[in-house]
């Protein structure tokens, strides 16, 4: 079977890549993401080995301005890379749909999970990160703020893997897509997995 990514045009009018298997099953599993990712990660091809294995139908990403697809990774947002993931899920969900979610993709699959509700059957979180915006702004001092909105961007601090730029309008919109202040309404079984030694999304 051919790993050829392929491509739609979404509704921001950019080229989105995907990768899909598949193999007529009635279920089919989605994997999204995290921040600066991209869909041949090692968990992605993981379950890209695995579910080849299991004859399960995959479905994997990028968000524009990720990997290959096209896009400036400056201009994203939770608002623009839901509703990426939105119309791939869309494109692709079959009888019974299951996501799998990593850091900030865990934020996403319960944004898709609660838009839709009876389309969605499981969800999985890997270190989820919903909300894990706010968490970030909160922890800068008044000054850093101010010195965040004028520049555009910042340096959010990573032990594992380096420093990493963030920029404001992302972490602004961020806002707008809180899950972490009031009740989740999904409506599937979740399962989460964390490891409790995780540096970048802390286990508490």
């Amino acid at each position: 079977m051919s790993d050829c990514s392929q491509y739609f045009k979404s509704s921001f009018k950019d080229k989105i890549a995907y990768k899909a298997n598949l193999l007529g099953s009635d279920t089919t599993i989605f994997f999204l993401g995290g921040y600066a990712s991209s869909m041949i990660g090692t968990k992605a091809s993981a379950l890209h080995t695995w579910t080849l294995k299991k004859n399960i139908n995959f479905i994997r990403f990028d968000y524009s301005g990720h990997g290959v697809s096209s896009g400036k990774f400056k201009d994203g947002s939770i608002s623009k890379w839901s509703t990426e993931a939105f119309e791939v899920f869309d494109k692709f969900k079959s009888k019974k749909n299951i996501l799998i979610g990593s850091s900030m993709g865990g934020w996403i699959s319960l944004l898709i999970a609660e838009k839709y509700q009876n389309n969605v059957h499981g969800l999985l979180g890997i270190a989820s990160a919903p909300d894990f915006t706010v968490e970030e702004w909160k922890k800068l001092s008044s000054e850093e703020k101010i010195d965040f909105k004028a520049k555009g961007s910042i340096l959010f601090p990573d032990p594992d893997y380096g420093d990493y730029e963030v920029f404001y309008e992302f972490v602004n919109d961020g806002f707008k897509h809180l899950l972490l202040n009031r009740k989740i309404d999904v409506r599937c079984p979740v399962r989460l997995l964390h490891g409790r030694l995780d540096r970048v999304v802390t286990f508490s």
